[in-house]
């Protein structure tokens, strides 16, 4: 599994040493994990619009994830660091941009989210009422996957997804990237984003198609030794 983390020294500076007042919770550095993928291009720098909760429509706060590079099916863990106010401040909203390659041997027939707390086998979902979430309980900033997929089928505090078309393999890449907004509370230190492909299943009629294919060629390897 690759765990790798990143935090941004410049960013604690402009709030510790440049005079800024922490406002609201605010994302200050990140690390991954994950064993079917890699995270690359995530740009954090202080929000222009702190304790901006509520927004309706697209947050000034933009959080970009250039790109996730799928190459299996699996979770995706980004751990976010969160600053928190002094005195306690509110929440700050985000609308998150995200590239995602499937390099994956499957098309994928749908995609989830969920926020929590810790990574790999200690993830713990985000419960209701805990201030961590998709922007409740107005759910006024839609998510867009519309690159790929036109079905929302789930959108709580704390869970999308979606489906209706299919993300390509060999390459397929989200762009336009697909968005969401996450609400980020005062008073914690962190929280989890994880991301999980659903590989598409198969038509009943392809898989016997592959079946009849297979006994077809048994037979010929038998009558070649």
């Amino acid at each position: 599994m690759n765990i790798k983390r990143i935090v941004f020294p410049s960013f604690v500076l402009a709030v510790l040493a440049g005079g800024r007042v922490v406002q609201a919770g605010e994302i200050s550095g990140f690390t991954w994990s994950s064993g079917v993928a890699s995270v690359a291009g995530v740009s954090i720098s202080p929000p222009p619009f702190p304790g901006n909760d509520d927004v309706i429509g697209d947050s000034g706060n933009v959080q970009v994830v250039a790109q996730k590079h799928y190459t299996g099916i699996g979770p995706v863990d980004i751990q976010f660091d969160v600053f928190t106010a002094t005195p306690p401040g509110g929440t700050t909203e985000y609308l998150f941009q995200e590239g995602v390659d499937n390099s994956t041997p499957f098309d994928w027939s749908g995609y989830r989210i969920e926020l929590g707390f810790g990574m790999g086998a200690g993830f713990v979902p985000s419960t209701p009422g805990d201030g961590l979430d998709f922007d409740a309980p107005d759910f006024s900033s839609p998510p867009d996957f519309s690159t790929f997929f036109s079905t929302l089928d789930v959108w709580t505090e704390d869970v999308i997804q979606v489906s209706g078309g299919l993300h390509p393999n060999g390459g397929g890449y989200s762009l336009p990237p697909y968005e969401f907004t996450i609400d980020v509370p005062d008073g914690i230190t962190s929280f989890t984003l994880r991301q999980s492909p659903i590989a598409a299943v198969p038509e009943p009629t392809s898989l016997a198609l592959l079946a009849a294919c297979g006994l077809i060629a048994f037979p010929r390897r038998r009558r070649s030794q």
